[in-house]
C-alpha cells in the first residue's frame, strides 16, 4: 500500500549529488591585467610614437578640465548677454 523509503539510501543519493556538484563547481581563474604589458610592447615597437607621453598610464589631467570649464563659462556668459534682449549692461 504505502511504500516506505530507506533514509540511508536518500542520504547516499544526496551525498553523491553533492560530490558531483563539488567537482562540477567552476572556479574563476584570476583576472590578468594585460593593458600595461600591451602598452609597453606598443611603445617599444613604435619607438615612443604611441603611449610616449604617459597619458595612458596616469590619471586624467585636472588642469585641462578646469581650463575648459572656465572657458565654456565665459563663452556661455557672453552668449547670454548677447541673446537676452531686455538686459542692458551699463
Amino acid at each position: 500500500m504505502t511504500e516506505q523509503k530507506d533514509p540511508k539510501a536518500d542520504d547516499a543519493v544526496e551525498e553523491r549529488v553533492r560530490s558531483i556538484l563539488r567537482r562540477a563547481k567552476i572556479r574563476r581563474p584570476q583576472e590578468i591585467d594585460l593593458l600595461p604589458g600591451v602598452q609597453r610592447r606598443i611603445r617599444e615597437r613604435s619607438r615612443g610614437r604611441f603611449y610616449a607621453d604617459g597619458w595612458s598610464r596616469r590619471g586624467s589631467p585636472t588642469s585641462t578640465y578646469v581650463v575648459t570649464s572656465l572657458l565654456m563659462l565665459v563663452i556661455l556668459t557672453l552668449v547670454y548677454f548677447v541673446l537676452v534682449p531686455g538686459l542692458h549692461v551699463p
